[in-house]
Formats: C-alpha cells, structure tokens, sequence
C-alpha cells in the first residue's frame, strides 16, 4: 500500500475518534446528538475513500471490501433504527462509520487473518459495540437488582407483570424512588398505570422514543405517580451508545473481533 493511501486511512481514524468523541460527550451530557458529526464523518469517509480507492493498487479487491462494508454498515443501521433497537444517532453513526472502515490500517497479527477477508469490519464493530454493553449495561443492572432483593426490597410488590417481563427488567432496569426518577435525563418510566383495572403494569417499549416523545410521556406518567401516590418506580437506564461505539472502534483498530481474537489464541 502506497503512503497516500496509507495516509487516508489515517485520516479516516481521526476523524472517527474525534467525531465520536464529540458525539460521545453530547450522549453523556445532554443525550441528545445531533447530525453534525456524522455529516463530517461520512463526508471525510467518502472523499478519503475515493482518493484511497484512486491511489492505491488492487483497486478491485479493495474495492469489494469497501463496497461490503457500506452495505453491511447502511442496512444494519436501519434495520436496527426502525425496529427501535436503536437509537438515531447510533445509527446515523454506524452508517457513517461504514464509510471510514473497510480497510484495517495497521499490519498487525490479529487484524490481517484470513477471516477479514470475509468478514467485513463494521460487522466486527457492531459486534464489539454490542459485546461492550452486555457487559457494561445488563450484567450491573442485574446484579444491582439482586442486590437490592437480598436486602429485602420487594422489588414488584405494587407491580403487575408476567415471570418472563420481570426476569426482562431485572436486566434492563431497576426500581427507584419516584423523587429521584424526576430530575433525571438518563432514564425512561418502564411502567403505565392501567385506569381500567387500576394497577401499574410494567412496560416494555420496543420503538426507541425521540427527544420530545420521550418528555411527553414522561409528563403523563408524572401526573399518574400524584394521583396513585406511588413511592417507587421502575425505569430504564439510557445507555450511552456512542460512547460503546468508541470503545468497539478502537479495539476493532488493533483487536479485530473480541470473538475471533478469542478462538485465535484458543486454538
């Protein structure tokens, strides 16, 4: 590989981090993140791609990798935003990302095996990032929740729910006090009061739900706490995907996939 190719992908490398830690920032603080560094990433990712693509030889096998991985990249990001897995901006940065990472930019042991040739590497993000926040998002959850149980708490005394919903929020929420739920930016009411039979039930949201939608519900649950007088509640954690995002990046930069580094070393 000649140095001009070699330095897009230098190129395409600090642009990603540094998108991404803006757009990390942003999840963090204000969870909310706008287009703007995924318009800068996908703009950056297409103009060093084809200026890669005209300097480089092998023009069409790193052509086909490049074209793979777009498309990987682009469909896994909607398919994921329209079923609600996932929210805007990590989609929006997972398909911008796809632009910018077709090609490993380091000769390194791991990243050169012959499965990358197959594999294509927003894939192999997408399956660190998801790696990241089973560890970081449902195993503390669970615990917590266990926790909280072996102290006594009745975790779904005032709680309507079926075996299978409960085992489902112990490992994507926890019950709160409803004056500490108020105030916060991080987190999504996980139950609706039922006027009908009067009981609050507990409420497994598959569409992830936009800024205002979001305020929106959050307001009329608020005024069902006054009226039931409710002390505790179960809500959701938001977790911040853009900042898994970076992390299943950068470990795809030297590590490739957590899973075949891992069958790699076993074997």
């Amino acid at each position: 590989m000649n140095d001009v190719a070699q330095i897009m992908l230098y190129i395409q490398i600090a642009t990603v981090v540094g998108c991404l830690l803006v757009g990390s920032f942003f999840d963090l603080v204000k969870r909310e993140v706008s287009d703007i560094p995924w318009i800068v990433m996908a703009g950056v990712g297409l103009i060093s791609t084809i200026i890669f693509i005209v300097f480089v030889e092998e023009k069409g096998h790193y052509g086909k990798l490049i074209g793979i991985n777009v498309g990987v990249g682009v469909l896994v990001g909607f398919l994921l935003y329209y079923t609600g897995i996932m929210g805007g901006a990590d989609a929006k940065a997972l398909m911008a990302l796809s632009l910018n990472t077709a090609i490993y930019p380091f000769s390194l042991e791991l990243t050169t095996l012959p499965v990358y040739e197959y594999v294509p590497s927003i894939f192999n993000i997408f399956f660190n990032w998801l790696l990241v926040m089973i560890i970081f998002y449902p195993l503390p959850l669970l615990f917590y929740n266990l926790y909280l149980k072996s102290t006594g708490t009745k975790l779904f005394e005032d709680t309507a729910a079926n075996f299978s919903s409960k085992i489902l929020m112990l490992i994507s929420g926890y019950l709160i006090p409803v004056e500490k739920a108020k105030d916060r930016m991080d987190i999504v009411y996980s139950e609706v009061y039922n006027e009908k039979e009067e009981k609050w039930e507990l409420k497994h949201f598959i569409q992830v739900q936009e800024v205002e939608e979001e305020e929106e519900f959050k307001k009329e649950i608020e005024e069902q706490i006054e009226k039931t007088k409710r002390k505790n509640i179960w809500v959701k954690v938001l977790p911040p995907g853009i900042v898994f995002m970076l992390i299943g990046y950068i470990v795809n930069l030297f590590v490739g996939n957590v899973l075949f580094a891992i069958y790699h070393f076993t074997l």
